[in-house]
């Protein structure tokens, strides 16, 4: 397993931003990695529009997953509506 960050860029108007970050942790979880840490940086101006957006609500995942999930992890967050963008990153050192 590797530890990964990702953070996702949720849709600003929202009614449940915490119901929906736990949404995401739980498929995260689903795929067998072990949530570390959930933050939530609230809502950010976006430099341009996003989707016909100006905004929208951030959250930060610390995780560590098998790097073979990341892709189906990807694509089960590709269909949600309300996650306009996110990004995965890998922590660990080459």
């Amino acid at each position: 397993m590797r530890s990964y960050e990702m953070v996702v860029i949720l849709q600003a108007d929202l009614e449940d931003h915490n119901a929906v970050s736990e949404e995401i942790a739980e498929v995260v979880r689903g795929l067998g990695a072990e949530v570390e840490k959930v933050d939530l940086w609230g809502k950010k101006r976006f430099a341009y529009p996003i989707e016909k957006q100006v905004e929208g609500f951030y959250l930060l995942y610390t995780f560590k997953l098998d790097p073979a999930q990341i892709k189906e992890m990807e694509r089960i967050l590709r269909l949600k509506s309300q996650v306009i963008r996110h990004m995965v990153v890998n922590l660990e050192e080459k």
